[in-house]
């Protein structure tokens, strides 16, 4: 510390020709109380340093007298040890994880990117859709601190990515509690159209500027994650009709996505899925059929759904390989986004995946006990 918050809040109101009384209006606080910080009997409470940093247009590193950029430093420091410790299906991990961001917070309580980090993870924990991720004896306390981390980032955060991933974030912990007004005015606050994004618009200035180069990279980008988007509408889709006893219409929805994809990645050996939140389409699909009667299409699904991973790990030879890597068309095929695949954690993903309600009827089926035991033996 250079010197004390108390003489930096003074020689930065002086700076910018502010008096004590305009400096407290734009925070909300009496006079008397930036009076006590500036001569050192008071301190700003923590929810005042954020407004206080950008009422002066400086980083708190700036406020707090901090030199260079520790505070962004260790707060990456924090962030990489954390997920370090993560380890896919083990639930305790991810606890601990949280906890060591929270425990950075609390020194570092104005760290956007620890916010934005820690918000991310504590939504995960606190959805029950989330199966194994769902922290259940903790999800209350940590979907209220992620209610208020989302809160500060919308506030405070002047990156649109984060302030729009904090809505979205509160529209799934309202919408989960129950609470459809607050979750309906936080989706208002989202864009309505999907071509709001950076990188079509990124593409639009590179076309100005002819360079075409440019232009490809962010269109790919873009329909890369259009793509991803897709998928995710699709699982939803199939999912409500399958809710509202639709199965034939669930079935269209699904196998429609695959032929949509496979047209896309015409003749590729791995054209690319997802395995959203919402659902992995081949086991959606498995379920439609099941509910239907026909097994055997449905045990075709589920056979698709762990062959694909199967057959794509033993394409590569090394552990660790980017997603991207599957995708030659043009169409995709510029795209800078790094998804990374880890066969070392394939065995249990899949096993995860043989094990959701959704195929229950299947297990006694003498293809799915062989499929199991085909899972069962992999060693990546």
């Amino acid at each position: 510390m250079s010197q004390s918050i108390g003489k930096n809040i003074k020689m930065l109101r002086k700076e910018r020709n502010f008096t004590q009384e305009e400096l407290a209006e734009q925070l909300n606080v009496t006079s008397q109380a930036v009076s006590k910080w500036e001569n050192e009997t008071g301190m700003p409470d923590i929810s005042q340093i954020i407004p206080l940093a950008s009422v002066f247009g400086v980083s708190t590193d700036v406020l707090f007298g901090v030199e260079g950029t520790t505070a962004n430093d260790e707060a990456i420091k924090i962030i990489e040890n954390a997920y370090a410790v993560e380890e896919y299906g083990k639930l305790e991990t991810y606890l601990i994880a949280y906890d060591m961001m929270m425990e950075g917070l609390k020194k570092y309580p104005i760290s956007l990117m620890l916010l934005v980090n820690c918000m991310g993870l504590g939504l995960s924990l606190s959805l029950p859709e989330n199966g194994w991720l769902y922290a259940s004896d903790r999800s209350e306390e940590i979907a209220t601190e992620t209610i208020r981390q989302a809160n500060l980032i919308i506030s405070y955060s002047k990156n649109i990515d984060d302030i729009m991933r904090a809505h979205q974030v509160l529209v799934f912990l309202y919408s989960s509690a129950g609470d459809y007004a607050k979750a309906e005015a936080e989706t208002r606050q989202l864009p309505a159209r999907s071509d709001y994004t950076l990188y079509s618009n990124m593409a639009r200035i590179n076309e100005y500027k002819k360079n075409y180069d440019g232009a490809l990279i962010d269109l790919c980008n873009d329909n890369d994650f259009l793509l991803q988007y897709l998928e995710d509408n699709c699982a939803r889709i199939g999912k409500a009709y399958f809710n509202i006893g639709k199965f034939n219409d669930a079935i269209t929805v699904y196998e429609t996505y695959f032929d949509v994809m496979e047209a896309i990645f015409r003749g590729e050996k791995f054209p690319p899925y997802h395995d959203f939140d919402s659902g992995d389409c081949y086991l959606l699909l498995a379920q439609a059929y099941l509910a239907t009667g026909d097994t055997d299409k449905a045990m075709n699904s589920v056979e698709n759904s762990v062959m694909y991973w199967l057959n794509l790990c033993e394409s590569f030879k090394y552990d660790r390989f980017e997603r991207r890597e599957l995708m030659q068309t043009p169409f995709v095929k510029e795209t800078q986004q790094a998804i990374y695949i880890e066969k070392s954690t394939m065995k249990e993903r899949l096993l995860k995946k043989l094990s959701t309600p959704e195929i229950d009827p299947l297990r006694k089926n003498q293809r799915f006990k062989s499929l199991y035991e085909k899972v069962n033996s992999i060693d990546y």
